[in-house]
Order: structure tokens, then C-alpha cells, then sequence
């Protein structure tokens, strides 16, 4: 059996300038990335309250912050690949950035092909991250970091491959009941609600792993791990 990683390489683009941001979103998305943009450091709070990444493009001049603060916040979470591009050429700024833990320092303007470039070999320099869960749909299971399986329902299938296709990313409720084969406007969400709680505690059980199967609060469920399909 062949085992290939269902998820591109995630990238989120931190910049004001709205037509630089959405250039680069656009770009890269046409270049193998699954990108997304926002303009301030509120927005990607926001963003990555239902959204997980490996990559960030940050610009240092936001309207409601210095980006310098975001990659300080960001490295001391963990593994994150940090491109800064910016308008400012001192070498103070440089130094400040890597001191920061920024990978990489580019100054506008830039070239598209580029930063493609440095963002792969970023991406390519990263650790492997931890906590890798397995999903098998044709034996009907899904495996915990620790080697661990599940066997798996049918619809509990149906759910856990909707939301592996888009780890670290909220999938609506009205998605989910249509994954399930129901009519996503008149689907009670109650139903959906004890599905996802019996099947984190079915994970849990059996595998002796808490569930990454998160709330997001407002919309849906998001699977907050890493995660490979077979």
C-alpha cells in the first residue's frame, strides 16, 4: 500500500497592502501552497483560532501591531517556518528579525518566483512535527500517534475523512450533516454533537490518545493534528 500525505504545505500571508497580499495568496496557492491571506494581527488571531499553518509570510509594518511580536509569539509555540517581507532595509531590522527567529528576510518589492523558493526550502528544513495520526479508510480505522486503531463506523468514517481533508481547518456543521447524507439546513445539530462526543470517547478508549477533534465555537469541527491517509 502506498502512503501519501493528503495535505499540501499551509501558508499564511500576514500583510496590509491588500494587493500585495492578495498577489501572493493568489501565487501561491498556484504554486502548490494552500494560502490564505489577512491584513492585521487581529485577523490572524482570529484566523488561527480555526486554522493551522507551517508557514508564514509577515509583513513588520501592521496597522495594529509589529509583526516582529507575532514571531516571537509564534516561535514560542513551536514549529513554524517565518519568511518576513518587508519594506524596511536597515540591518538592525534584519538582525532584530532573526533574532526573532524569522527564516528568512526579504525586501519588497519581491519577486513571486522567489519567495515560492524560499518558502519550499523553508518548508523542507522543518522538523517533522509530532503526534502524526493515521487514517485507513479501507480497513475502516484510524490509528493514535502511538500505533494505536480505532475501528471505525461508517459515518464516523464519513466525518473523520471530511475533516482529514482539511486538518488544523473548521468544517461547518451543515458540511458535516451533508457528509453524513442529510440536508444540512433542516440536520438537528444536537445529532451531530453526540456523534462527535461518542466518537471522541470511542478514540479516546481505545486508543489511550484524547481525541484531536476540536469546537469550533460558532461553526463546526476542526481535526487539530497532523494527520495521513492511506
Amino acid at each position: 500500500m502506498t502512503t501519501t500525505s493528503n495535505s499540501k504545505p499551509r501558508v499564511i500571508v500576514v500583510e496590509d497592502e491588500p494587493d500585495l497580499n492578495a498577489t501572493m495568496v493568489s501565487f501561491l496557492n498556484l504554486s502548490g501552497f494552500v494560502a490564505d491571506g489577512v491584513r492585521s494581527a487581529a485577523e490572524f488571531s482570529a484566523w488561527q483560532r480555526t486554522h493551522d499553518c507551517e508557514l508564514v509570510v509577515l509583513d513588520l509594518g501592521l496597522p495594529d501591531c509589529q509583526g516582529l511580536s507575532i514571531a516571537e509569539s509564534l516561535q514560542a509555540r513551536g514549529r513554524y517556518g517565518i519568511v518576513i517581507v518587508t519594506a524596511r532595509t536597515q540591518l538592525d531590522d534584519r538582525l532584530r528579525g532573526y533574532a526573532t527567529g524569522a527564516d528568512h528576510y526579504m525586501v519588497k518589492p519581491i519577486d513571486m518566483r522567489e519567495l515560492v523558493a524560499v518558502l519550499t526550502a523553508v518548508h523542507a528544513r522543518l522538523p517533522p512535527r509530532q503526534g502524526e495520526w493515521t487514517l485507513d479508510p479501507r480497513g475502516w480505522q484510524l490509528s493514535a500517534p502511538n500505533g494505536h486503531p480505532v475501528r471505525l463506523t461508517q459515518s464516523e468514517l464519513a466525518i473523520l475523512k471530511a475533516l482529514a481533508e482539511r486538518p488544523g481547518q473548521a468544517l461547518s456543521r451543515t458540511a458535516m450533516a451533508e457528509v453524513l447524507g442529510f440536508q444540512g439546513a433542516i440536520y438537528d445539530p444536537r445529532r451531530l454533537e453526540i456523534m462527535v462526543r461518542r466518537l471522541r470517547k470511542k478514540i479516546a478508549d481505545a486508543t489511550g490518545v484524547e481525541a484531536p477533534i476540536e469546537t469550533a465555537h460558532g461553526i463546526g469541527y476542526a481535526f487539530a493534528a497532523d494527520v495521513k491517509t492511506l
